[in-house]
């Protein structure tokens, strides 16, 4: 297997995810939310089963989830190993770990932990799972040779590594194309690594993983309530954005204004894409 460059941790950086535990709880509890909802939004998930799927796991395996947020994937993750199945989630903000095990608890998990860290320094020896994978994390986390080189690390020779990703750009049909060119500009400024989807393949072979596979999945809706995730994201966070100093108050109220009434009138249309990717380490 090809060696990963030590990556200095002073090139480490991540965006406003990296600093949640020092954030107050409202907005935490509201980014928890939306997690929740783009957990379960159509796309989302059939993107994260068809990578689940493609890390090859057998019921009973081992699986480490980086960034695992609010555990949101578990439910597809216990589908594939079972509930004897063999699960650590890590994730850097303490309210989003305490949600994956109160999840995990009532799932009747036993197998399932999560612990608090950081995707590039994992709390795991090498080689200790089946697979391992992150979902929408390098976007965030960089850089993503750190996240995905400790990925491989802990899983073991002949395991795969996956990854779902999206690209924050939403094609958005509406009166006002220049607010949508600001909000979408907004949210390439708002994150860590903007392209890491389309560049998952490239990532992965420099972790040293083989047989690289990638997908791409289109996310559409036609109304705002089509799945909850539509609306949360596009309307009901713009005034956190606003507070953050993200966007203008303005372009906010056009937006959410312009995309009620669309939808409202059944001409709303709406997309993004998402993208995946699976590697196996060598032998």
């Amino acid at each position: 297997m090809a060696t990963m460059r030590a990556i200095p941790t002073d090139q480490w950086a991540s965006d406003f995810f990296g600093g949640l535990n020092e954030m107050p709880h409202e907005p935490v509890e509201a980014l928890g939310g939306i997690l929740e909802t783009m957990g379960t939004e159509p796309t989302f998930r059939a993107a994260r089963r068809a990578m689940l799927a493609d890390l090859a796991l057998a019921p009973g395996g081992a699986v480490l989830e980086a960034g695992a947020g609010t555990g949101v994937a578990l439910p597809d993750v216990l589908e594939v190993l079972g509930p004897q199945g063999r699960v650590l989630g890590v994730d850097p903000t303490v309210a989003f770990v305490e949600t994956a095990r109160r999840r995990a608890e009532r799932a009747g998990a036993v197998g399932a932990r999560y612990e608090t860290g950081d995707a590039r320094a994992l709390p795991a020896a090498d080689g200790v799972f089946d697979a391992a994978f992150c979902d929408k994390i390098l976007i965030h986390v960089g850089p993503p040779e750190a996240v995905l080189g400790e990925l491989t690390r802990v899983t073991r020779p002949g395991g795969r590594v996956g990854a779902l990703e999206w690209e924050p750009h939403f094609a958005l049909s509406g009166a006002h194309p220049e607010v949508v060119a600001r909000f979408n500009d907004m949210l390439r400024g708002a994150v860590q690594a903007y392209s890491a989807g389309p560049n998952l393949a490239r990532y992965f072979r420099s972790a040293g993983l083989i047989g690289v596979q990638t997908r791409a999945h289109l996310a559409h809706a036609r109304s705002l309530d089509e799945h909850p995730f539509w609306r949360a994201f596009l309307v009901d966070q713009l005034p956190l954005f606003v507070h953050a100093g993200l966007l203008a108050a303005e372009d906010a109220e056009t937006l959410a204004a312009d995309l009620g009434s669309s939808s409202a009138r059944g001409e709303l249309s709406a997309s993004f894409v998402v993208f995946t990717a699976m590697g196996t380490k060598p032998a």
